[in-house]
């Protein structure tokens, strides 16, 4: 028991001088009063303990009637920012599209994603270019997140979705210079249809992308498989 006790006094000693790496990042959240939806927005924000004002930086969009806190339930995002170096920041637009309404002025979705980033990295002193900042989602958010680089290019420099609904106001012209990677299930009935639909208005569009088909659903069984998939492929982007 003694020598259970010294050592660890001395693992504690050792990671107060620095001399053993924390194993995962921080969980923060970042709340605002946002002109865009009329209401107190919330994002949770993720980051390694030590990070620069160049540090990437991923926006992570929830499905519908999701809240801000929901990619957590099935990744651990602190994990992985903290072996990656990049900030997550998950927000939600709850049960509306990442679309600014055409008659409530307070459900401008579009316009509060963009509150969101302008706050946050003004928060975290983060000073980064559209080409280290990526969006990606899940369901509605997978659509929101194609529809979201396409209206702001120069915000996004690549999109990622996983199983996302598809936005028919994308401008497709402005994804030509932009990371797409698209994950769907064999077995997601309606979102498979649309997601093929959107692949090849991309390849008739002739605009780069990723898109792939795997056996799964409508679900975190599949979104926790392909959610490390889809980190690699923006991380490539927003890290060169």
């Amino acid at each position: 028991m003694p020598k259970i006790s010294i050592l660890s006094v001395l693992a504690i000693l050792l990671n107060s001088c620095g001399l053993f790496e924390s194993e995962t990042g921080v969980s923060d959240s970042y709340t605002f009063q946002s002109t865009a939806i009329g209401a107190t927005g919330v994002a949770a924000v993720y980051y390694p303990e030590d990070y620069s004002p160049s540090i990437p930086v991923i926006y992570l969009l929830n499905g519908w009637g999701a809240d801000a806190f929901a990619w957590e339930t099935g990744i651990d995002l602190a994990k992985e920012a903290h072996e990656r170096n990049i900030m997550f920041v998950s927000l939600s637009a709850e049960s509306n599209l990442y679309m600014n309404s055409t008659s409530d002025p307070e459900k401008n979705y579009e316009d509060y994603v963009l509150e969101i980033v302008e706050g946050v990295e003004a928060e975290y002193g983060i000073e980064i270019e559209h080409v280290n900042r990526a969006v990606c989602g899940i369901s509605n958010g997978g659509g929101g997140a194609v529809y979201l680089t396409s209206r702001h290019p120069n915000l996004f420099t690549a999109c990622g979705s996983l199983s996302g609904t598809y936005y028919n106001q994308i401008i497709f012209n402005n994804l030509r210079s932009h990371g797409i990677r698209i994950d769907v299930g064999t077995s997601d009935g309606t979102v498979l249809w649309e997601l093929k639909q959107l692949h090849d208005k991309l390849d008739e569009e002739r605009i780069n992308h990723e898109y792939y088909e795997h056996a799964g659903g409508h679900d975190w069984d599949f979104w926790k498989k392909y959610c490390p998939e889809q980190f690699d492929f923006l991380e490539s982007e927003i890290s060169s």
